[in-house]
């Protein structure tokens, strides 16, 4: 069967009949001087207003979709291969278990493969040094591993050999720029390139964004992305949070995303909280243990005077077989 459609409205057709799971994705569209026939699954593709009709098609060679039916590993090892990677710009990440290092190079080619957008695939070798910065090793493609990333129509220069960046992060980034209320004065502890300070400063209408991190390349990033997504409002800060926080304005609202080392930056930043004024605290522990993390940061508090109140507690991904990184939102009530 053949959907008959004018080729002036082919592409709006086309939309329609995938999403409805009409297109017969397997053979390829038939073409005459004034129509496409689409090759449908279905009569009920006639009810989007064309002529439906009777035509032989071409069967389409389907491009593999799964990099691990392409990847050159011994048989036994097929089961190690990653399901899942990282994709920052058209940088691809991957790690792999030891039993696949030897055939790290074939892993990069099979992800090119699969995916045309990947310029470069890098092995994620883990993080090194007090920056925390990836240890990378480009296993396929460009060697350059600098990118531009989009993300809710901002675009962030990144190098993930030099800086951290989690692409994954995006709708947490997006989240908490909806929250933010006109006039606030934000302050970004570990901004890096500027994911969490850029969002908000063009997405809401904050009177200033203190954008703070410890690593040089990080904070030169972070400048070309003001500029970039001509961010004003965003002020860059190369420095020790703990110490910048105390040069600043008080804060309506303090973004603490270091998930390994958050908790020794917490009461610096809770002396710098305005009252109803929010930390959005993200901390890597045990499934089981982050109810009592956030109990003994109120009890903490609370000797210090301050009477806190965590809004909202989210796991927001899995770091290991039992630990996860959990986003919390706590607010300053009052001083008691």
């Amino acid at each position: 069967m053949a959907l008959k459609v004018p080729k002036e409205k082919g592409e709006a057709v086309r939309k329609i009949l995938l999403e409805k799971g009409y297109l017969d994705i397997s053979l390829k569209v038939g073409r005459s001087d004034k129509h496409l026939l689409f090759p449908v699954l279905s009569e009920d593709a006639e009810n989007i207003g064309c002529e439906l009709v009777e035509d032989d098609f071409e069967e389409r060679a389907l491009a593999e979709t799964d990099y691990r039916s392409l990847a050159h590993v011994p048989g036994e090892l097929k089961e190690l291969l990653p399901t899942s990677f990282d994709v920052i710009g058209d940088v691809g990440i991957v790690k792999l278990p030891e039993a696949l290092l030897p055939y790290a190079k074939q892993v990069g080619e099979a992800l090119r493969q699969v995916t045309p957008r990947l310029r470069t695939v890098a092995l994620d070798k883990g993080v090194k040094g007090e920056l925390r910065v990836r240890d990378l090793e480009v296993i396929a493609g460009d060697r350059s591993t600098e990118t531009t990333h989009l993300e809710y129509g901002n675009r962030f220069l990144v190098d993930p050999a030099k800086v951290y960046f989690n692409p994954r992060l995006a709708n947490e980034r997006r989240r908490i720029a909806s929250l933010v209320k006109q006039g606030e004065v934000v302050v970004d502890m570990f901004a890096g390139v500027g994911p969490f300070s850029i969002m908000i400063a063009r997405y809401a209408l904050p009177s200033l964004v203190v954008a703070v991190d410890l690593n040089p390349d990080a904070v030169e990033y972070l400048k070309r992305n003001i500029e970039l997504n001509k961010a004003n409002r965003v002020v860059p800060y190369e420095g020790d949070a703990r110490q910048v926080v105390f040069d600043v304005p008080c804060a309506d609202r303090i973004i603490m995303n270091l998930p390994h080392s958050a908790l020794d930056f917490f009461h610096d930043a809770l002396t710098r909280l305005k009252v109803q004024g929010t930390i959005h605290f993200y901390h890597i522990c045990e499934r089981d243990q982050a109810g009592q993390v956030v109990k003994d940061l109120i009890a903490d508090a609370k000797g210090m005077g301050v009477m806190l109140k965590a809004k909202r507690i989210e796991e927001l991904k899995t770091y290991s077989p039992s630990m996860s990184v959990f986003s919390v939102d706590f607010v300053l009530v009052d001083w008691c």
